[in-house]
């Protein structure tokens, strides 16, 4: 399987004018960056007496991910362009299936949709969503998606969606939709991963321990529905940094493991209790530029 390096795009935390990250985009791709990750929430909760929030707290930046990486798709010509991750249980499947096929579509087959459960209870109850049963309504958000994405007529029935004789075209640029790739690493995650996706976003909190242990249990999972873990894609993202002998042992742990596609995170962002390091766009790019010349070539040959 081809080797990947990617970055997270700073549309999330750094207060980038839109010119600021239209340049960062252009130029992480002119430097053969394979593709660019966009987180995604649509509230962050500020801490009350009766509310914890941890890291991510109330006033962090958060670009939209759909709308923003469909204007990025005609910006750019190559890199693939990944949701990592949209909370999918917090919307309307349809919508997202109906969305992620027009973003496919005008970045021709450069989208991929990575989707996960969420983690930040208040925010489900500010778009009026069950936080509890998020997993079982994840899969059948999954077969929604594909469903949409595939032959017409449409008819599926779910808890919250009956489609009768409906259509939903065009259909996306890739036959039967761009690859879904989850987020998680609970035994229910990896499970679901395995049976449901096309690949895997491990959440390894930009850390390279444990990996090989996270691989034995996809991998397990994988065999389990008869996959082939050679063309199945495991994704992850560490934080981008000065130490290049660092970085370089913990991207070398993370392919040895047998991960495939690796990113850059923000600079700092390792340290969940520090504000992340915000550069300029030049700084930024010309460490992106160092780590994928001096670090990530010579251990991806």
């Amino acid at each position: 399987m081809k080797l990947e390096l990617g970055a997270q795009l700073p549309a999330w935390q750094w207060d980038f004018h839109i010119d600021e990250l239209r340049d960062w985009a252009q130029g992480a791709e002119a430097l053969g960056y394979e593709w660019l990750g966009m987180p995604d929430h649509i509230f962050y909760a500020y801490e009350t007496p009766t509310r914890e929030v941890g890291s991510y707290a109330g006033g962090t930046i958060q670009h939209e991910a759909f709308t923003f990486l469909s204007w990025l798709a005609a910006l750019t010509e190559r890199v693939h362009l990944t949701t990592s991750v949209i909370v999918l249980p917090q919307r309307q499947a349809p919508i997202v299936a109906k969305q992620a096929a027009e973003i496919d579509i005008v970045s021709r087959g450069r989208f991929r949709l990575g989707i996960g459960i969420g983690w930040q209870e208040a925010e489900f109850d500010g778009l009026g969503k069950n936080f509890h049963d998020r997993g079982r309504r994840t899969e059948e958000d999954i077969a929604v998606l594909r469903a949409c994405w595939g032959k017409e007529p449409l008819e599926f029935v779910t808890s919250a969606e009956r489609v009768d004789q409906l259509s939903m075209i065009p259909k996306p640029f890739t036959p039967g939709g761009p690859p879904i790739l989850y987020g998680g690493t609970s035994d229910r995650g990896i499970d679901r991963t395995a049976r449901l996706c096309d690949g895997w976003i491990a959440q390894t909190r930009f850390k390279a321990e444990g990996a090989g242990e996270l691989v034995e249990r996809m991998h397990t999972a994988l065999a389990r529905y008869g996959k082939d873990p050679a063309t199945f894609p495991l994704q992850a993202t560490v934080a981008a940094s000065e130490d290049f002998d660092d970085l370089a042992k913990t991207f070398g742990a993370f392919l040895d493991a047998g991960f495939s596609r690796l990113g850059l995170h923000l600079p700092g962002i390792h340290d969940v209790e520090a504000e992340p390091q915000r550069q300029s766009v030049d700084a930024h790019l010309d460490l992106l530029r160092r780590i994928r010349e001096e670090v990530w070539a010579p251990l991806a040959g």
